[in-house]
């Protein structure tokens, strides 16, 4: 027996691609100057995690600004709507 699968066309509009690994020139800029503002800050911490702590700046600003897969957004706006989400359940609303 030979089992039938049905397949459904999907439209062209609602196929979209996702880009990865674009950064816009601003990005970069962001990044790079990231490792200022951790060489400036480094004071704050341990003598022996100055190093890492520098790094982890750019490091960490590159993963939030890289594109998600969420179309035309980047990983902090993904993130920012993930933190702001309502908790709440919505009821449906009763005829009086």
């Amino acid at each position: 027996m030979s089992r039938l699968r049905k397949e459904i066309a999907r439209p062209k509009e609602t196929i979209t691609p996702i880009k990865q690994g674009k950064l816009d020139m601003k990005d970069v800029f962001v990044i790079l100057g990231s490792t200022a503002v951790g060489y400036f800050s480094k004071s704050f911490v341990p003598e022996i995690l100055e190093i890492g702590y520098i790094v982890s700046y750019p490091i960490v600003l590159y993963l939030l600004l890289s594109p998600s897969e969420v179309a035309g957004k980047k990983n902090f706006q993904v993130l920012l709507q993930l933190l702001r989400k309502d908790r709440q359940i919505y009821h449906t609303i009763r005829k009086n």
